[in-house]
């Protein structure tokens, strides 16, 4: 009887061996040691010299010029060093997770397409450390929803796709890319805005002191009356956190005649003016910076009030004035004047930054340089006699 049972209990153990070894075969072996995916840019991320994004609907080079980076497509104009840098420490730091399909037939799934199939959603990213062959090229598909950010990704030259860990931002689109900020002046500083365009009545409003809180407009008829002091003042405001929704070499103006032509002047002396052109229904501005000594105004003394005056606030932006993907961070605004900056040297700083280009401006900025002197006046009421008391 005990010979019976040993002989059953090595059998059972048997059973369970060969059961537990078939599970093992049969397990799914998609798990992977959590590693750097792509360790040939940990080791030349500081060789790298160029960055191409393609999808289906845009492509952009970046390229290297020392420390500096400017974007092949867009005239060679400036883009944002740090989100290049940033960018490329991201792919730098991409963690395999698991190996995800291999078959062409399901890549569409994970978004991982080559990027000529019709209908591919995936971002081609390619580094390049000199030479015409990238260092590593990489199809970005979507991103995995929930928990840390991870992302659908396949070498372009193999089958295989994989899920990756890690933060990663690669639009093809060049516009959030540039180096946005334009110019940054505190509607606090200034002084008078005055819009001309041929043919049309200017439009000039004026504050007497950097702490009033509304601009007046100027010139009113007899008669007429400003609709509305925040209107007529958000026009003060349009050099205030002013940013770029796209941008071309100056070139493309070059001999044609300004539509518009702003002028802003300082309490300090600084003279900015912009003049718009158009071509084919685009506005674009061209800028220009001065220092004007003899238009600096003397601060009026310090009042003993306890209530202190604040600048008017920016018109609000639209839901769709970034449409486009122009960057949004204040980072990315042109700095302000340093409080050890002279106004000169702010104008001189200023002009080199913006020399040699043409903006397309966001929409709300737009529309305060685009408002003619009719719509910011209306007739005056005429006043209703009193009643006869003896009535």
């Amino acid at each position: 009887m005990k010979g019976r049972n040993l002989v059953l209990a090595l059998v059972t153990v048997a059973v369970l061996v060969a059961a537990w070894q078939v599970s093992e075969h049969k397990a799914p072996q998609t798990e992977i040691t959590r590693s750097e995916f792509l360790p040939v840019l940990i080791e030349r991320i500081n060789d790298v010299t160029a960055l191409e994004l393609r999808s289906a609907g845009h492509t952009t080079r970046l390229v290297r010029d020392g420390e500096a980076w400017h974007i092949a497509g867009k005239d060679d104009f400036p883009a944002d060093a740090g989100l290049v840098r940033r960018t490329l420490l991201q792919l730098a730091a991409l963690r395999g997770v698991e190996a995800k399909t291999s078959s062409p037939a399901r890549y569409a799934r994970l978004g991982v397409d080559d990027i000529e199939q019709d209908g591919a959603e995936g971002t081609r990213v390619e580094v390049f450390a000199g030479g015409d062959a990238p260092l590593v090229s990489l199809i970005v598909g979507h991103a995995r929803a929930g928990g840390e950010p991870q992302h659908y990704v396949r070498r372009s030259d193999e089958a295989q796709s994989w899920l990756v860990e890690g933060a990663l931002d690669v639009p093809a689109d060049p516009i959030p890319w540039l180096d946005a900020g334009i110019v940054d002046i505190d509607t606090e500083r200034v002084r008078s805005v005055r819009i001309a365009a041929p043919g049309a009545t200017p439009v000039v409003v004026a504050k007497d002191a950097p702490g009033d809180n509304f601009f007046v407009l100027q010139d009113v008829p007899e008669g007429f009356a400003p609709k509305s002091k925040a209107t007529v003042s958000s026009v003060g405001a349009v050099l205030l956190d002013l940013r770029l929704n796209d941008v071309a070499a100056a070139a493309r103006v070059a001999g044609q005649e300004p539509v518009r032509v702003t002028t802003v002047r300082t309490f300090d002396g600084l003279v900015v003016t912009l003049s718009d052109y158009t071509i084919d229904d685009t506005t674009w501005t061209a800028f220009a910076f001065a220092y004007d000594p003899e238009g600096a105004v003397a601060p009026r003394p310090e009042t003993t009030d306890e209530a202190v005056p604040t600048a008017p606030l920016a018109a609000p932006k639209d839901a769709d004035d970034n449409a486009g993907g122009a960057p949004n961070d204040a980072a990315d605004a042109a700095p302000e004047k340093a409080a050890s900056e002279s106004v000169a040297d702010e104008a001189t700083r200023l002009a080199a930054r913006t020399a040699g280009w043409v903006y397309v401006l966001p929409d709300y900025k737009r529309r305060m340089i685009e408002r003619d002197f009719d719509s910011l006046v209306e007739e005056k009421k005429a006043e209703t006699p009193a009643a006869d008391a003896a009535d």
